[in-house]
């Protein structure tokens, strides 16, 4: 897994913290396929160490057996979640007068439709049940717990057990949810699920979580439409082949009079010569009605046990064809194709739908991939109307774009943007290194077993080394004795490891100067809005003039910059530009090279290395009336302090980022920037590529950027 889509989810995660502290009620918006169910369990593990006495219900849909997939997912991260001990309340633990649900464990997953209307769960069962956790076990010592409500999938009707939540805490009789958190892929405004995180779709994509979707929505009679379609498909196919993958096509057929008719049309076409090879599975509520054309496989496997074989990497099902029955809570990764025939007036099942060829297939071994298998993997196709995403708008750099010498589609703020990034070098450890040095100075430290393993699993790049160290070994016996070894050395090879990764000038690498900024990018709507923004790098493609950014700080240092654009520049001999910021003409108006770095589709990135790989996106790129390169990463300790982020993580992270530019400053000539908001003032660091300076004010910035060297 890559360490963007880590650092991602760990990110949301701490809001997610940040919020539930703060409010009773809480909304996760993510992207179906971005990781909810771990992240649910990561959150789950973060309350439970803290607090003894919380307890969760997850609350989740029937249908698509949910509640045993998110029981299952949960059993597995508890191997690494120590705290979290989960429990699937199921019909089969009702008898004749009464439901058992053990007291023991701390996370308890109910199907919604075993708590319903005249169901024994909601005769007086499961209130017993919470009654007990929250006032303890007759004739023994009480320990009042926190219940807490998670409804997956909260979009779906999920609001069976809001009679329990405590609203009022004057009131709390039968009334037992202290919390609620809701999550889905799509949370519904009209029911009040207004999202406190999101993680965005943009957010997935770029850190390669979540495949981009290519969209076809041209109206053509199915024939030909879903022909091009299989066509396609079977060029995929070839390519997904080579990485041991059965990819998969999925066909959303309509639910009413006319599904009959389409699977007719589809089951002619797919048997046309060019498409018979291909293996197909139609998947009803009906039984009598699913069908296949898998006679050695499929069809000689009970009909409940078709999904299961259809998910894996190599199953040999080709085609899914289905109504309504895996929108929710089927994971099948391989799929990469939609063709939808529903015309569906809810957006939240488009969304849903969509979201089933957006999983990434490759996603724990992704960064062994070349560029090229990557871009296969990452990217989905989908024959259908493109839903309407209110959370996000389209942008666009200013001007048109050509076709450039080499054949290249280009515009003017790209071909005036063109700067070199930076990627670190792989360290090859067995050559620098050395283990066995190590080994011999340090003084070892005694742990357990699972001490040394979870400490190794921190550390993604020692995890390496320590295998290639165990490969040296002559027999099991020696690999086993180096495997305890190094891990009992960890603390010092890692403070060894760090400084060699940390080695900017020796591992740096310049990559070729190109264009960074995507001509067209995604923005996520925030509460951080700037209206009637003009006369900078981007547009909006509905020709509105709001932008959105990610913080108040953000806000802030922007209006500062583009204040810029009215400071004259010195007069001197040589120079066109009247204004410190290079401005272009574009359609008969000034644009002045100013932008955000729209992070979806960005190339204007920097990595470093903190426990780890990361890459820095500069929030923020200025080209200067003398074409010099500024660029400004905006901090707050304000935002740090405020969402209690760990002070000497953030630090780190800041100190790391500071060595990095400093270093990519001298290879480049470019300028980087670190403007840090400290109460209400700006403390700001900057690096160029003589000398760097600690403490910057907006002042002496500006007169810097005056400087005609």
């Amino acid at each position: 897994m890559t360490q963007a889509v880590i650092d991602l989810q760990k990110e949301v995660i701490q809001k997610l913290l940040e919020a539930f502290e703060n409010k009773n009620e809480i909304t996760l918006k993510a992207p179906t396929g971005s990781g909810k169910t771990y992240m649910m369990a990561a959150f789950m593990e973060r309350v439970l160490k803290r607090d003894s006495r919380a307890i969760f219900i997850v609350s989740s849909l029937s249908k698509g057996a949910l509640g045993e997939q998110n029981f299952k997912a949960f059993q597995r991260f508890s191997k690494d979640f120590k705290h979290l001990k989960p429990y699937l309340i199921e019909s089969q633990n009702i008898g004749e007068n009464a439901l058992f649900i053990p007291l023991e464990y701390n996370v308890y997953v109910l199907p919604r439709d075993l708590y319903k209307e005249k169901s024994k769960l909601k005769q007086g069962a499961f209130v017993g049940f919470l009654r007990s956790q929250r006032e303890g076990e007759e004739f023994k010592p009480i320990q009042e717990k926190k219940i807490y409500l998670i409804k997956d999938e909260c979009h779906i009707a999920t609001n069976n057990l809001d009679d329990l939540i405590i609203r009022d805490y004057r009131d709390t009789n039968r009334k037992y949810f202290s919390k609620v958190i809701n999550i889905s892929a799509t949370p519904k405004l009209t029911k009040g699920q207004i999202p406190d995180v999101e993680l965005s779709e943009a957010e997935a994509v770029t850190a390669r979580l979540i495949k981009a979707v290519e969209y076809d929505e041209e109206e053509r009679k199915l024939e030909e439409g879903l022909s091009l379609a299989l066509e396609r498909f079977l060029n995929l196919k070839r390519e997904y082949l080579k990485l041991g993958i059965n990819p998969c096509f999925i066909i959303q057929i309509s639910n009413k009079q006319r599904a009959d008719e389409e699977i007719k049309r589809i089951k002619k076409i797919l048997s046309q010569v060019e498409f018979s090879s291909l293996k197909w599975m139609y998947i009803v509520d009906d039984k009598n009605s699913s069908d296949s054309n898998d006679e050695l496989k499929a069809k000689k496997l009970p009909l409940k046990k078709w999904k299961n074989y259809a998910r894996e990497n190599t199953s040999t099902i080709d085609i899914i064809i289905f109504k309504m029955v895996i929108s929710e809570g089927w994971d099948i990764p391989r799929a990469c194709m939609l063709y939808q025939m529903r015309d569906s007036k809810s957006r939240q099942l488009d969304e849903q739908v969509i979201g089933r060829v957006r999983r990434n297939p490759c996603l724990l071994e992704f960064e062994s991939l070349s560029k090229r298998e990557q871009e296969l993997i990452t990217k989905a196709y989908v024959y259908g109307i493109k839903p309407k995403n209110e959370g996000s708008i389209a942008v666009r750099l200013q001007g048109e774009r050509g076709q450039g010498e080499e054949g290249l589609f280009t515009n003017l703020i790209q071909e005036e943007l063109k700067i070199h990034t930076t990627r670190l070098k792989r360290i090859t450890t067995t050559k620098k290194l050395e283990v066995e040095k190590i080994l011999e100075n340090e003084t070892e430290s005694k742990k357990d077993i699972f001490s040394l393993y979870a400490q190794l699993k921190t550390h993604k790049e020692l995890q390496k080394e320590c295998y290639h160290y165990m490969l040296g070994a002559d027999d099991e016996r020696e690999r086993v004795q180096r495997w305890f070894a190094f891990n009992n050395h960890f603390k010092a090879i890692k403070k060894q490891c760090d400084i060699l990764m940390q080695d900017y000038e020796e591992n740096i690498e310049l990559e070729p100067l190109e264009s960074v900024l995507p001509f067209e990018s995604i923005v996520s709507k925030s509460a951080y809005e700037m209206s009637g923004l003009g006369r900078w790098i981007w547009q909006r493609l509905d020709r509105e003039s709001s932008f959105y950014f990610d913080s108040k700080s953000e806000l802030e240092w922007l209006n500062f910059l583009m204040d810029l654009r009215e400071e004259n520049a010195p007069n001197k001999e040589g120079s066109k530009q009247g204004k410190l910021i290079k401005s272009i003409a574009i359609n008969t108006e000034d644009i002045y090279l100013l932008g955000k770095n729209f992070p979806f589709r960005s190339c204007l990135k920097f990595e470093y290395y903190l426990e780890g790989y990361h890459f820095s996106y500069p929030d923020f790129i200025l080209k200067d009336w003398r074409d010099r390169i500024h660029l400004f990463e905006v901090k707050s300790l304000n935002i740090a302090k405020n969402m209690n982020i760990d002070n000497r993580e953030y630090e780190a992270k800041i100190q790391a980022l500071k060595q990095c530019y400093k270093a990519v400053a001298s290879k480049t000539g470019y300028h980087f920037y670190l403007p840090m908001k400290k109460g209400k003032s700006w403390d700001i660091w900057y690096a160029g590529n003589l000398y760097t300076k600690q403490s910057l004010t907006k002042d002496m910035l500006r007169d810097m950027l005056k400087k005609p060297n």
